[in-house]
């Protein structure tokens, strides 16, 4: 018989599974829109470096973050949905960390087990961010400057 804390682990292996993949994937693109601030913004992983920006302003560069796998909560399967001709599967999920909770919906693709859109919403007690993005691989993508 499983129990609950197992069951609730197993519903999020496919999110973790993407999570590991995406953290060992060198070079991301992230392209999206801060809804709340209508800001277009481009982030970049280029190995173990992350670039940012935002709209037209200069690029800021620090270590990357690396998502971690073990404060994943809620996961639930919504559906599947093609994108662009890629197959995908879509979750949601909570994300918790002091004073904070990340709420994200991202379209994985069935061939590559990476995201292809996610929908992120991050509350905190004075503010909340909301952004759409999505996300291209490749060798062509290397440090902006």
């Amino acid at each position: 018989e499983m129990t609950p804390a197992f069951a609730a682990d197993d519903a999020c292996a496919s999110v973790r599974a993407m999570t590991d993949k995406f953290n060992a994937t060198p070079r991301i693109r992230l392209v999206g829109t801060n809804s709340l601030e209508a800001i277009h913004f481009t982030t970049l992983y280029v190995d173990t470096k992350q670039w940012w920006h935002g709209d037209s302003k200069p690029w800021h560069v620090e270590p990357r973050q690396y998502s971690k796998t073990n404060d994943l909560e809620n996961c639930e399967h919504l559906g599947s949905e093609t994108i662009d001709g890629v197959q995908t599967e879509i979750w949601s999920y909570d994300h918790l960390s002091y004073q904070q909770v990340d709420y994200w919906k991202i379209w994985i693709s069935v061939d590559t087990g990476l995201p292809v859109k996610s929908h992120f919403k991050r509350v905190r007690p004075k503010a909340v961010i909301e952004w759409d993005g999505t996300y291209t691989y490749g060798p062509d993508i290397k440090d902006p400057v």
